[in-house]
């Protein structure tokens, strides 16, 4: 079975979607509105800053492997303190 994912601008998506349930081979699983957004100046600014940290060497950046490595290692750490 293929996925198809679809981006409809708001004041279509009922026509749409009225389409699509006449279609007896297509099933209608989920609809899901993602909400807009855009970033403030001071986010971007920040953002901005991290990244030429990142790329200066300055801060250190981690691997998905490492940051859960690193999650169980502190989980173990605070379950040992508590007994």
């Amino acid at each position: 079975m293929t996925q198809i994912t679809l981006n409809i601008e708001d004041d279509k998506v009922k026509v749409f979607i009225d389409f699509i349930k006449t279609i007896n081979y297509i099933s209608l699983e989920s609809i899901s509105k993602i909400p807009e957004f855009t970033l403030t100046e001071e986010h971007l600014q920040i953002l901005n800053e991290r990244r030429a940290k990142h790329r200066s060497g300055e801060s250190k950046s981690h691997t998905w492997e490492e940051v859960k490595a690193n999650a169980r290692k502190t989980r173990q750490e605070n379950l040992k303190k508590k007994q």
